[in-house]
């Protein structure tokens, strides 16, 4: 049986009497492995995702291969259909909630099948960001309607694939403009973030969903080290957006995970100030490729025994040795 970190959605939260402990570490009040009837929601619920994704795909690559058999009637109303049954069986069947959710959620993709089927047979233009903003337009729509965390993150990714599509196709390199987009994006994650964490102090966000709060907080941290790493190797780049950037955020990130005694932001963010510095020093070192390897596999594992040890120290510190 697997330990219910792993699989939190199908994980029941179990009460307890506060006097046997004070201060008890959350997962104690989690069973430590998933029963028979949670292992059965588990996978009903993971193959109907699953079949919903390879549907949608099956789709995607029929009109890619029957292309040129296909009239233009053809392939317009077949996308068509398909996303109209999808909202009808959504709206007129009485299955339940998840379900529909799930399905709703697939019938997203095929948004954006029919922006590219009519895309390509009229012509509309070669920037795929139009596509992209469209396709984000409208899902906007369904994630305000269905509020669903996989369709909000969805959305979010839409919204930045959007953006950088746009940066790719359209801003000119290096420039102010470039700059300030690509690190919009990053803030873009992190408002949503803290939205979420608010929803979750507050306890308006249900323990099945906490793990769209850390890919929320994970892609903010990943993003903003990734651009001001880019910066740090250019030399044509502006550096001091992405360092401003990082630099708030990181220390915002930190200072809540102290204060809420969570160890996610206590080792994600050192170990991505890590990275940085280690970009730094291979970008900007003069040595020969052999001391240069010696040295930064001399930071790394360093910087890395030093994280371990003081994130162990934290947990001793915060939940007790039994944590």
């Amino acid at each position: 049986m697997p330990p219910c970190y792993i699989f939190p959605y199908i994980c029941t939260h179990q009460t307890q009497n506060p006097m046997e402990n004070p201060t008890p570490h959350p997962l104690s009040r989690q069973p430590l492995h998933a029963g028979k009837k949670q292992w059965n929601r588990f996978l009903s619920i993971f193959l109907l995702a699953t079949g919903v994704g390879f549907t949608v795909s099956g789709i995607i690559f029929f009109f890619a291969y029957n292309w040129d058999e296909l009239p233009k009637f053809a392939k317009l109303g077949i996308a068509e259909a398909l996303l109209i049954a999808s909202v009808l069986l959504a709206i007129l069947t009485r299955w339940n909630t998840l379900t529909k959710q799930i399905l709703l959620t697939g019938a997203t993709f095929l948004i954006g099948t029919l922006f590219a089927v009519f895309g390509q047979i009229y012509q509309t233009g070669a920037d795929a960001y139009d596509l992209f903003l469209g396709w984000t337009l409208f899902t906007l729509l369904w994630a305000v309607a269905i509020r669903f965390a996989p369709l909000w993150l969805t959305l979010i990714g839409l919204l930045c694939t959007t953006i950088w599509l746009y940066i790719i196709q359209i801003a000119t390199p290096d420039t102010w403009e470039t700059t300030l987009l690509s690190n919009a994006i990053t803030w873009i994650c992190a408002l949503v973030t803290a939205a979420t964490e608010w929803m979750n102090l507050n306890r308006r966000l249900s323990k099945q969903n906490r793990w769209f709060v850390s890919l929320l907080s994970l892609a903010t941290i990943v993003h903003a080290s990734i651009l001001l790493m880019m910066a740090i190797c250019r030399e044509d780049s502006i550096l001091s957006v992405p360092l401003i950037s990082a630099a708030l955020l990181f220390a915002a990130g930190l200072c809540f995970g102290w204060k809420q005694r969570n160890l996610f932001y206590s080792a994600t963010i050192p170990f991505a100030v890590l990275m940085i510095l280690l970009t730094t020093f291979l970008c900007h070192s003069e040595l020969n490729e052999v001391l240069l390897f010696f040295f930064a596999a001399v930071i790394v594992i360093t910087g890395t025994t030093l994280l371990i040890y003081i994130i162990l120290h934290l947990k001793k510190q915060w939940y007790g040795t039994e944590a």
